[in-house]
């Protein structure tokens, strides 16, 4: 719908937001005379209520805001400056036609991120697989070694639906805080909380949600591991694991109770860095109170012992035999909704395998990779120059291709470096569905606006690039419901039409996972012992303990004494939202969070400027002096979106995790002193 066809009327329409967020929200927009007025939550969405966060909101500013891009970009000898479509299209063609030419199709880099989500993204592959196959990026920023973790443990990623939260009586937030990065799951905690459930939360830091624990453990970070298995210990000497449950549901549980008997809670206390009297009680609250619900965030992955840290933190549920109860259970990803199927009309993989690397060292495969060398990269959905570890490394890799494409609404830090900049469109401006990763729906996300001034959708830039190259462009000129409908699971076309009127579970589990006892696994079982993490990953086949290659134990320690964590905040998503005047009048500011004895030993005062420093970069913040922090670690909330944020990953290392090919920011050492 064109927005001069709202011009007088008052209209409403059912969406989802597709940002890469827990909640994946269902909204009610509402628009007169053309412009969004009122986005609230859809209330035909159990798991987010009715309620939108301050980014849902934001949405009405930034569909309209005046920094959106409105037309392509192409780089002069006076910077970027706009220019005609056509224009645009054809050189770009040429370029990348010279490319492939010259060097094959390898020498192109593909990299969607996870920006925007929205079924209709596979469209892109309608270019880049007939093109010949470009080099791509696998694994992921966030949350891949607990995916990988979660499935080598229990089969699958899925958990019981969140509103069953409030059936619990013990509530265990381990590296996760919902009071910020989830905010219906906090909601749903609170409620359980007010019906008598206890609060436990596991994190380095004082935050929105320990304020309101009633057990806050701050152990090391990256010490998570043997803080489980020191758990676990103590629930079998305590004789509280479910017997019955683990003789038919599990498998290698003998040679993990062995394994436990290794890491008592005296050990894990002095690798963790805390009392064993509390690892001890907290154990104890857990496995004596029924239904006990254990919610595990991303924070405790992001170090390269992610996965072997994440199998042991989710077999507590399965000891306690809180697996397949109302209210209880492990709470991690639900992926349910993912049950979409690539278009009908989709070109074929080519033959060869695509050449790819860990995503998380992006800056180092953009230098150094050879037979071919990255010599072009497209990238859409993505800031990489502002969330990629190593921002030295990303910077000087995208300034030395001879082509660089990025489609963005906004000109970021990495659009700023590039030869053309796309106009993207915004979610209102397309119409796509959109699965979820923390409740079990799949949503519509209506078309409210055409895109406005010369935007583009980005299946339509595919399209046109697609007749330049010659390639078969049968796909674009399907209707773009029945391509919709293509998508959908089999013999469930009809769910189109059912989208239209609200969120949809196409899974047809049930809302208690695991509530059969029966788990995909190779034994059928909860995997204790995992051959298949052995083989797949080199690891132990039973979760085991170890230090950090950057850790306080490591010898790099002695130079740079400090962990820096670089955390979540609810104002924006990375390097989205922060540029909107409305969220600025509400976002906290970016100050280094240190506790006051840290600060006092290099003698630095409430407010003074520091440099945060190693060997790989420098950052200039204000301090903040937090009492509730733990001493050692330090802190700044994570994602630059306006030029007076800090590049925080100027500090970061490009390690990858055991297991799935994940980034480890939190496995970072730094030290703070006077500029």
């Amino acid at each position: 719908m064109n927005a001069d066809a709202h011009d007088g009327k008052v209209v409403t329409y059912r969406t989802v937001c597709p940002r890469n967020c827990y909640c994946t929200c269902g909204m009610i927009v509402t628009v007169e005379d053309g412009r969004i007025t009122r986005i609230t939550g859809d209330p035909r969405n159990p798991a987010t209520g009715g309620k939108v966060c301050v980014k849902g909101i934001a949405y009405a500013r930034r569909q309209h805001d005046p920094d959106r891009l409105l037309y392509p970009l192409r780089r002069t000898e006076k910077g970027l400056r706009a220019a005609p479509w056509d224009e645009v299209l054809d050189e770009i063609t040429h370029r990348l036609g010279r490319i492939r030419s010259e060097w094959g199709p390898s020498s192109a880099l593909y990299y969607e991120g996870s920006g925007s989500h929205g079924a209709l993204s596979v469209l892109g592959e309608a270019f880049w697989r007939p093109f010949g196959g470009p080099t791509r990026a696998h694994g992921d920023l966030c949350w891949p070694a607990g995916l990988e973790a979660t499935r080598l443990t229990y089969g699958d990623n899925r958990h019981s639906h969140p509103v069953l939260s409030r059936e619990a009586r013990f509530i265990l937030l381990w590296g996760h805080n919902p009071a910020e990065t989830n905010i219906h799951q906090w909601r749903l905690i609170t409620e359980a909380r007010e019906a008598g459930a206890r609060l436990a939360v596991i994190d380095p830091r004082a935050t929105d949600t320990t304020d309101a624990a009633d057990i806050h453990l701050q152990p090391r970070p990256g010490s998570d591991a043997a803080l489980a298995l020191a758990m676990a210990d103590v629930i079998i000497d305590s004789g509280l694991h479910d017997t019955a449950f683990l003789d038919h549901h599990a498998h290698g549980f003998e040679a993990f109770a062995r394994r436990v008997r290794e890491c008592p809670a005296d050990r894990a206390a002095d690798i963790c860095g805390l009392d064993p009297s509390e690892i001890r009680s907290l154990a104890l609250a857990y496995a004596s109170t029924s239904p006990a619900l254990l919610i595990a965030g991303f924070g405790l992955q992001r170090h390269r012992r992610a996965g072997q840290t994440m199998r042991a933190v989710s077999l507590l549920p399965a000891l306690t035999g809180n697996i397949g109860i109302p209210g209880g259970g492990w709470q991690y990803a639900n992926l349910a909704s993912h049950q979409l199927r690539p278009p009908a009309g989709l070109p074929p993989e080519p033959e060869a395998p695509a050449r790819s690397f860990p995503t998380s060292q992006l800056g180092r495969n953009l230098l150094e990779l050879e037979d071919p060398p990255l010599r072009a990269a497209w990238f859409e959905k993505a800031d990489p120059v502002s969330q990629h570890p190593r921002t030295m490394l990303v910077r000087k890799g995208l300034e030395q291709l001879d082509l660089l494409v990025v489609v963005d609404q906004f000109l970021t830090d990495t659009a700023g470096l590039a030869d053309f900049v796309l106009p993207a469109k915004t979610m209102f401006e397309e119409e796509d569905l959109v699965t979820a990763y923390w409740h079990p729906y799949l949503q519509l996300r209506t078309k409210v606006f055409d895109p406005p001034g010369q935007v583009r959708t980005e299946s339509r830039v595919w399209e046109e690039l697609c007749r330049r190259f010659g390639f078969d462009t049968s796909l674009f000129e399907k209707d773009r419901r029945e391509l919709l409908r293509s998508m959908l699971p089999a013999g469930r076309q009809d769910m189109l039409e059912e989208l239209a009127s609200g969120p949809v579970d196409p899974s047809g589990r049930g809302e208690v996972a695991w509530s059969g006892r029966s788990f995909p696994t190779p034994s059928g079982k909860v995997e204790f012992l995992s051959r298949e993490a052995e083989r797949l990953w080199g690891v132990d086949p039973l979760p085991d303990v170890g230090p950090l290659t950057e850790g306080p134990s490591s010898e790099r320690a002695r130079r740079y004494p400090l962990q820096l964590l670089t955390c979540k905040t609810r104002e924006r998503i990375h390097s989205q939202f922060g540029n909107l005047d409305w969220v600025e009048e509400v976002e906290r500011p970016r100050v280094l969070d240190i506790h006051p004895a840290d600060a006092a030993a290099r003698g630095l005062r409430d407010g003074d400027t520091a440099v945060v420093w190693n060997d790989r970069g420098q950052i200039r913040l204000r301090i903040r002096l937090s009492p509730g922090i733990r001493p050692g670690v330090v802190h700044v909330i994570e994602g630059r979106c306006v030029p007076d944020d800090p590049f925080v990953n100027l500090l970061t290392d490009d390690g990858v995790t055991d297991m799935n090919h994940g980034a480890t920011f939190y496995e970072c050492l730094v030290e703070v002193s006077r500029p």
